[in-house]
């Protein structure tokens, strides 16, 4: 997603297999008081007072569903573990879609179902005291993750499907990127293994787009501007991938979740599939949309953070599906302050190109159609329909 103007960064060609790109990251490092982490470190490496009673002999399988839909603890102890969550180790097959190397020295990936996602993080051994139980079993994640990952300070993106196994954990809720809504984790990592795809068709992911050199900032009201994004995907028929893409926030007024004519939304836009019209790419399952775990049908994403103040940069995490029929297929979007007004930056757009079943790329689509412009101003005013969702007027 990026203003049209820079269609030709985005333009690269992606070649089968693995393409990562870089995402510029503004996002609040949880641990940012030294090398090593500071918030329930010892429950995150084993060392503290519970940890003689992880039940090691016995790995739980579970999926990100079920463990997402736990009860977030009202109250998370600095050095005593949450049981039976934190003293269970869980394996989970899912689609690793994101990594980056955090200033606390831990890897933190992002895994996803298609419709949801949930942290795993693997520690440094170095960063890891004496007598934990886990030591061995993190140094194993760490060398396996080493062995096909290149995790640098800034995220990645890839598409690779893998089983990993670590111990459960409650994390504090600060707008991670990829973060669970209870917080759920596996912290550390004890075993990861990177699952072989027989398919002919390997779907990939083209390089993140940086943010511009400058943007606006002070504006009067609510306003944004768009800030960097993961790559562009090309996907197998029926894959899912996890799309990134950020949007600084240009205004006086900051973006508060939940509270309606405050919180902030990217909604779809014109010209494809048009303003609050469903998308064959993803939705919540209405209007003929398929199920990515999106907001609603015509709202992408909802801004991961509680608050993101002016001058803050906020991560929208969304998920899309490649239809059956081969080709390139365009999701416009434009943030909104759901119940107040739309925000700039319409003209942005996702990209997602379906390959033929044995992974060749489809036919171009066909050139645009003369005197058709990118994007336009649009001026009309607001209304809010019977259920409180923003609907643009003539």
């Amino acid at each position: 997603m990026k203003r049209r103007g820079f269609i030709a960064v985005a333009a690269v060609a992606l070649s089968v297999g693995l393409l990562t790109g870089l995402i510029p990251t503004a996002e609040f490092d949880e641990d940012a008081g030294g090398a090593c982490g500071v918030e329930r470190w010892s429950v995150k490496t084993g060392t503290d007072a519970d940890a003689s009673a992880i039940d090691l002999a016995h790995v739980v399988p579970t999926t990100i569903a079920d463990l997402t839909s736990l009860a977030k603890p009202a109250s998370l102890p600095s050095n005593n573990r949450i049981a039976p969550t934190e003293t269970t180790v869980y394996s989970i097959s899912a689609t690793l879609t994101l990594y980056k190397h955090e200033t606390d020295a831990d890897y933190h990936v992002v895994l996803s179902d298609g419709a949801r996602t949930m942290i795993v993080e693997s520690a440094d051994l170095g960063c890891v005291g004496p007598g934990s139980p886990l030591a061995s079993g993190i140094q194993n994640a760490r060398t396996e993750l080493d062995a096909q990952l290149t995790p640098t300070g800034s995220f990645k993106s890839a598409n690779l499907p893998v089983t990993v196994t670590g111990v459960g954990f409650f994390d504090f809720l600060h707008g991670q990127t990829g973060v669970a809504p209870n917080g759920i984790e596996l912290h550390p990592l004890l075993d990861v293994r990177f699952n072989t795809v027989t398919s002919t068709c390997h779907s990939a992911t083209g390089p993140g787009i940086p943010p511009p050199s400058a943007v606006p900032a002070g504006l009067d009201g609510f306003h944004a501007a768009w800030y960097g994004q993961s790559g562009y995907q090309s996907l197998c028929p029926g894959n899912t991938a996890t799309g990134v893409v950020a949007y600084y926030n240009s205004g006086s007024r900051g973006w508060v979740a939940g509270r309606l004519g405050e919180v902030a939304y990217l909604g779809t836009w014109n010209p494809v599939p048009g303003q609050d019209q469903p998308s064959q790419l993803g939705g919540d399952g209405t209007a003929g949309s398929p199920s990515t775990g999106w907001p609603r049908y015509n709202r992408v994403a909802v801004q991961p953070a509680d608050y993101v103040a002016p001058g803050q940069v906020a991560w929208f995490q969304f998920a899309v599906v490649a239809p059956a029929t081969p080709g390139t297929y365009q999701l416009a979007i434009r943030p909104l302050i759901e119940g107040a007004q739309w925000m700039e930056d319409y003209g942005v757009f996702w990209i997602v190109t379906v390959l033929n079943p044995d992974g060749s790329a489809p036919a171009p689509p066909p050139p645009p159609t003369a005197g058709v412009k990118h994007a336009e101003v649009v001026t009309a005013r607001l209304v809010q329909d019977e259920l409180g969702w923003l609907r643009l007027a003539g």
